[in-house]
C-alpha cells in the first residue's frame, strides 16, 4: 500500500475527531474529571432528542439542568461549582464575558501546514429564541456535534435522508423494528435541519431583499436541487417503507406485540412524511415571496445605481462648471458626512414603559429643592396568582380538562382573584402556544424559565396535592365550533386545558 495514501483526507477526518477529542477538556471539575465526556455526550443527546421533538426547553438554566440529573442518573456527585462549570463549558470557551468558539489544531496534508479548526457545540436556535421581546437564548446543536452523535452510531458516511432511509429499510428487513422506528428519528431531525434553514432564509429575506443577489448562486440554487432530490426521494423510498411493513403485518396477523410495533413504525413515518409536506409548503411559500419581490420591487435589485455621485455632480457638474462658494460645497458634501435622522425614542424609554411604573419624589435640601425620579419595579403577586390557580388544578384533578367557562360558574369572589394581577389572565393564554410536560417538582426555581412552569413549581409547594401532575402533559384544545364567550368584559377564545396522565 503506498504511504501516500494514508494521507488522503487526513485533515477532513481530524476536523470529524477533534470536537470528540475537545469535548471537556480542561474543565476544572475535580474528581468529576474521568467522566467528563460521558456526561456532556448525555447532555448533547438530551438536547438533540428536545429539538427532534421540537421542544423549546434548552436555554442555558435548561441545559444546567441536564447536567445535574445527568451527574445524578450515572450516580456522581457535584456541587453547584462543578454543574455550573460543565454547563458553560459546553457553551463556550474561557470566560463568559467573551463566549469565546472552542478551537483545536489539526494538519492539512494538502497545504502541508497546520492550521486552527473554530467551532461550537451548540447555538442560537432562532427559530425559538426572540431577544427582542426580553426571552432568553434557546439553544440547538450545531452540525459538529450532530455530527458526532451520528459518528457515535458509526454512520461512516454524511448523515443524509437516503441513507437513514436505506438504513431503516435494511432493519426492518432483519425485522429490528423498534429500532426502525427510533432511527427514523434521526430522518425528522434532518426535515427539521432543512425546515430550520429555510425560516432563517426567510427571515434574511423579509430583513434584506438584497440578499436574494447575494445568495442566489449559492444557496437557493444549491436548496433547490436538494429539495428536489429530497422529495423524489420521498415519493420513492417511503413507499417501499410503507409497502414492507404492510406485508410484515399480513405475514404476522396472530402476533399482537408485533403488530403493536408495526402500528408505531407506521404513526413515525406518517409524522415524517406530514413534517415533508409542511417543508414543501414553506419551501414554495419563500419561493412566491421572491419572485413577488423581484416584480414589485425591481429598483431593490438594480446592481448598478443609474445616479453616480462621482460621474453626475462631481465630473459632470463640479470639475466642468465649478462652484461659486464654499457653502455649495457644503450644502452638497454635508448630507453624506452628517445625515439628520428622524428621532427616535431610546430603546430605555420604551423598556421603562413595559417594566417599571414612574414615581416623582421631591427632596428639599439647603440651597434649593432637587426634583428626582426614581423607579420601582414592578412585582407580581404570586400569592395571587397561585390563589386562582388552584381552582383551575382542583378541576384538572377530578375532570382532566378545564376551560374559562368553568370559572364563570364560581362564585364571584374565586372569579375576583383573576382579576388582582395582569399575569394571572396572561398565564391562560401562554398555555395555547404549545403542550408542557410537567418537570418542576425536583427542579430549582432559578432554573425554570417557563412562566408556566413557575407557576406549577409554586402550585406544588403551596398546595402538595398538585404534585401528582409531575410527569403528565399539559395541553389546549380548541373547538372550532364554538363562539368566543363574553366574561367581565373580556372577549375569551373558548379554549380548554387538559391533562394527559404520565406513562
Amino acid at each position: 500500500m503506498d504511504v501516500n495514501e494514508s494521507w488522503e483526507g487526513f485533515a477532513q477526518r481530524m476536523q470529524r475527531l477533534n470536537p470528540l477529542f475537545e469535548l471537556g477538556r480542561g474543565m476544572d471539575v475535580g474528581e468529576l474529571k474521568p467522566h467528563i465526556q460521558t456526561i456532556l455526550m448525555q447532555v448533547l443527546l438530551l438536547i438533540f432528542y428536545r429539538e427532534l421533538n421540537d421542544d423549546d426547553n434548552r436555554r442555558k438554566s435548561d441545559i444546567k439542568y441536564m447536567v445535574e440529573e445527568s451527574i445524578k442518573h450515572m450516580k456522581l456527585l457535584a456541587d453547584d461549582k462543578q454543574i455550573e462549570r460543565i454547563t458553560s463549558g459546553l457553551l463556550y470557551q474561557g470566560k463568559e464575558e467573551y463566549s469565546k468558539p472552542f478551537e483545536a489544531l489539526y494538519y492539512d496534508e494538502i497545504r502541508q501546514s497546520w492550521e486552527t479548526q473554530v467551532f461550537r457545540y451548540v447555538t442560537m436556535d432562532e427559530l425559538y429564541t426572540n431577544l427582542e421581546m426580553g426571552g432568553q437564548i434557546v439553544y440547538k446543536l450545531t452540525d459538529v456535534a450532530q455530527e458526532m452523535i451520528f459518528m457515535s452510531r458509526e454512520m461512516a458516511e454524511e448523515f443524509s435522508i437516503t441513507i437513514e432511509q436505506l438504513y431503516s429499510m435494511q432493519l426492518i428487513k432483519n425485522g429490528n423494528f423498534r429500532k426502525a422506528t427510533r432511527n427514523l428519528d434521526h430522518l425528522i431531525s434532518r426535515v427539521n435541519r432543512l425546515m430550520a434553514n429555510e425560516f432563517s432564509f426567510q427571515k434574511e429575506m423579509t430583513n434584506n431583499p438584497k440578499i436574494l443577489l447575494m445568495e442566489a448562486e449559492m444557496q437557493r440554487a444549491d436548496n433547490r436541487i436538494e429539495i428536489e432530490k429530497q422529495f423524489e426521494e420521498e415519493k420513492n423510498h417511503f413507499r417501499t417503507i410503507s409497502s414492507m411493513i404492510e406485508k410484515t403485518k399480513r405475514r404476522n396477523e396472530e402476533d399482537d406485540s408485533l403488530q403493536k410495533e408495526l402500528i408505531l413504525l407506521q404513526e413515525k413515518i406518517g409524522h415524517t412524511r406530514q413534517l415533508h409536506d409542511r417543508f414543501a409548503k414553506l419551501v414554495i411559500q419563500n419561493i412566491s415571496y421572491e419572485m413577488k419581490l423581484k416584480v414589485e420591487n425591481p429598483s431593490l435589485f438594480w446592481e448598478n445605481s443609474l445616479v453616480s455621485f462621482r460621474e453626475h455632480f462631481y465630473e459632470n457638474w463640479v470639475l466642468i462648471e465649478g462652484v461659486q462658494s464654499f457653502t455649495a460645497i457644503e450644502r452638497i458634501l454635508s448630507p453624506l458626512f452628517s445625515p439628520k435622522n428622524d428621532f427616535i425614542l431610546p430603546l430605555d424609554w420604551i423598556w421603562g414603559e413595559q417594566e417599571f411604573n414612574e414615581i416623582q419624589t421631591n427632596e428639599v435640601e439647603v440651597e434649593d429643592e432637587v426634583e428626582e425620579n426614581t423607579t420601582r419595579k414592578r412585582v407580581t403577586d404570586w400569592n395571587s396568582v397561585i390563589s386562582a390557580w388552584s381552582y383551575v388544578f382542583q378541576y384538572l384533578q377530578t375532570y382532566k380538562e378545564f376551560s374559562l367557562t368553568n370559572l364563570a360558574e364560581l362564585p364571584q369572589e374565586v372569579q375576583n382573584l383573576w382579576f388582582e394581577e395582569s399575569e394571572t389572565i396572561d398565564l391562560w393564554m401562554m398555555f395555547d402556544k404549545k403542550p408542557l410536560k410537567v418537570q418542576v417538582l425536583h427542579r430549582k426555581e432559578e432554573t425554570l424559565s417557563d412562566e408556566r412552569e413557575i407557576l406549577l413549581y409554586k402550585l406544588m409547594q403551596e398546595y402538595p396535592q398538585f404534585q401528582v401532575f409531575e410527569g403528565s402533559k399539559l395541553y389546549t384544545e380548541f373547538d372550532h365550533l364554538a363562539e368566543p364567550f363574553q366574561w367581565n368584559r373580556m372577549k375569551i377564545t373558548p379554549f380548554k386545558i387538559c391533562v394527559e396522565e404520565g406513562k
